[in-house]
């Protein structure tokens, strides 16, 4: 086993619980100042960070990197390695600070995998704001100095803040955070049935998209993957100087798009199968990358899916809490506040990330570039273009954030759709509703800061899950919590275990049916969604998991002692 892997991986396991939660610590409220600019703006500003940042190179590889060749994939080559692509300034791919954006990819080995993929979303924070996008805040989104060359590397995903990304369903772990989880848990982390201590020596061989090709996206615009807004932002220190302004390229969905070309120029799904399909496709992140999956999924089926795919949806720790969006500056009916806080933050970033965005005057005046109006667009537009179905939020159409979900339903009948999330997430609760300064937490510190903005969060999982619950394709699994790890944030993260949660035989479950006993953890929650049966033989799973106390083992402990100190209120 090699010894660099070992040791990030259990660096892994110390250090993402805090690191996780800093990403998502408490922002100011979005402030004046903050101005939408064209695509030809933003395009200008790619070419020109792009070429500082090429400029400075003073070497284009590492040791045991590979990196695709000049003349194109050769996706038969370099199996189960790790390979990094580098989209050109000219793709209109770029992240936050208009530095080059990478993807990577690792084709199976398995001839019975190799056409079965996994798209990976890696998760970190967000930011919408001059303070939250600053490089150095203390607070914000991952990566915002861009991506360095080799992120992913060599036998795993072992340099650099790609912690993120250390999750059974991309990787197996290795012994010691095997071990780990046994003795903080008393049970594995990847093996969908209950382990003991005479198998502890085994790494984990499940779930079975460890074995599949892969398709990594790493996190760098701040917006959650889906933006498509280039914004200045004044310095609130000093408005009137032009020269602390700072640009913000949220360009997310600009980077999925420009994937999604690559891979199909390039016929990345026919050379993978003699049939010239995918036999399965899981699209997947935690976290920011929860929501990525799921603001991204129809532009990454209707680009990477056949007639005959499988495919499914593992939105993790991405809630699209129920809420009606209001446009920048309209003021948010107290009734709709009152039902639905999370509405002030998605009206916070549905603005500055652009996802009603329409195309300036400037994006349809360049010549040969009338692709600018189109990434303009915004993520409503792209997914309407994709899905061929209206999606309603906006509170002049009387719908709500809910339509994300009731859309992919509804579209896509036979596709397996699944969110998982713990009811106690401090990292998310935190997420929605300090950055936008719900009344309710605002002057509160401590444990009452974190009870308040967690019985927000409760308020809205309701809502979610009642809007869930009538889809007879959209499941979901929430245990109650895991406060060890990352407070109680991503359930896939480093291990399954610690998810667990069970309901006797011939009882209903959480969307009103009556279900054979469910006794599992959110591992088996994915061998559900990643089910080929028919919904009829194999319903989606939609399990909430009761209200419980820390158990009395070392993790139950350990979560104890670090709500004391608060480190998540």
């Amino acid at each position: 086993m090699n010894p660099t892997r070992v040791f990030w991986r259990v660096a892994a396991a110390l250090a993402l619980t805090l690191s996780m939660g800093a990403a998502y610590s408490a922002s100011p409220p979005a402030q004046e100042g903050a101005t939408q600019r064209s695509r030809a703006d933003a395009q200008a500003f790619i070419d020109e960070a792009t070429r500082k940042y090429n400029a400075g190179l003073t070497h284009s590889s590492k040791p045991g990197q590979t990196i695709v060749p000049a003349a194109g994939p050769n996706w038969a080559a370099d199996l189960d390695t790790w390979v990094e692509y580098t989209f050109p300034a000219s793709s209109g791919a770029s992240c936050m600070n208009g530095t080059p954006y990478r993807m990577y990819y690792k084709v199976s080995s398995d001839a019975g995998m190799r056409d079965k993929v996994l798209v990976d979303f890696e998760g970190g924070g967000a930011c919408w704001d001059f303070q939250s996008c600053r490089p150095d805040a203390e607070t914000g989104a991952a990566n915002p100095d861009g991506l360095p060359s080799g992120y992913i590397q060599g036998d795993g995903i072992v340099s650099n803040t790609a912690l993120l990304l250390t999750s059974p369903v991309l990787e197996g772990n290795t012994f010691l955070v095997e071990a780990a989880a046994r003795l903080l848990f008393g049970r594995g982390s990847g093996k969908l049935d209950d382990g003991w201590w005479g198998r502890l020596w085994q790494t984990t061989t499940a779930p079975e998209t460890q074995k599949w090709t892969k398709v990594v996206f790493p996190y760098c615009t701040g917006d959650v993957s889906a933006g498509a807004s280039f914004r200045s932002f004044n310095d609130p220190a000093a408005p009137d100087d032009a020269t602390k302004t700072r640009y913000v390229n949220f360009n997310g969905l600009n980077n999925v798009r420009a994937a999604m070309k690559f891979l199909q120029d390039n016929k990345f799904t026919q050379s993978l199968s003699d049939k010239g399909y995918l036999q399965q496709l899981l699209v997947y992140g935690g976290s920011a990358g929860g929501y990525s999956a799921q603001f991204n999924y129809p532009m990454i089926r209707q680009a990477l899916a056949g007639e005959k795919t499988r495919v499914a949806l593992l939105n993790d720790s991405g809630p699209l809490l129920t809420a009606p969006v209001y446009g920048a500056g309209e003021t948010i009916s107290p009734a709709d506040l009152e039902k639905t806080p999370a509405a002030k933050f998605w009206q916070l970033a549905s603005h500055t990330w652009g996802f009603f965005q329409q195309p300036l005057a400037a994006d349809l005046r360049v010549p040969g570039h009338p692709e600018y109006a189109e990434q303009a667009s915004g993520v409503i537009a792209r997914w309407e273009k994709a899905t061929g179905k209206k999606v309603n939020i906006a509170k002049a159409s009387g719908g709500d954030t809910g339509s994300f979900s009731a859309v992919l339903s509804k579209r896509y009948p036979n596709d397996r759709f699944g969110l998982a999330s713990f009811q106690q997430d401090q990292v998310i609760s935190r997420f929605f509703f300090i950055g936008a300064q719900n009344a309710e937490v605002v002057g509160l510190e401590g444990s009452a800061l974190r009870d308040a903005k967690l019985k927000l969060f409760q308020k809205e999982m309701d809502l979610v899950r009642a809007n869930l619950g009538p889809l007879p394709n959209f499941g979901y699994y929430m245990p109650w919590s895991r406060y060890l790890v990352i407070g109680s944030h991503v359930t896939t993260a480093l291990t399954f275990a610690g998810t667990e949660t069970s309901r006797a035989a011939n009882m209903r479950d959480d969307g009103g049916r009556i279900q054979p006993a469910f006794d599992g953890d959110v591992g088996h929650f994915l061998n559900n969604l990643l089910s080929t049966n028919t919904l009829e033989a194999e319903p989606v799973l939609k399990e909430v998991g009761p209200e419980k106390a820390e158990p009395l083992n070392l993790a139950g402990v350990a979560g104890w002692l670090l709500s004391l100190f608060n480190v998540f209120g």
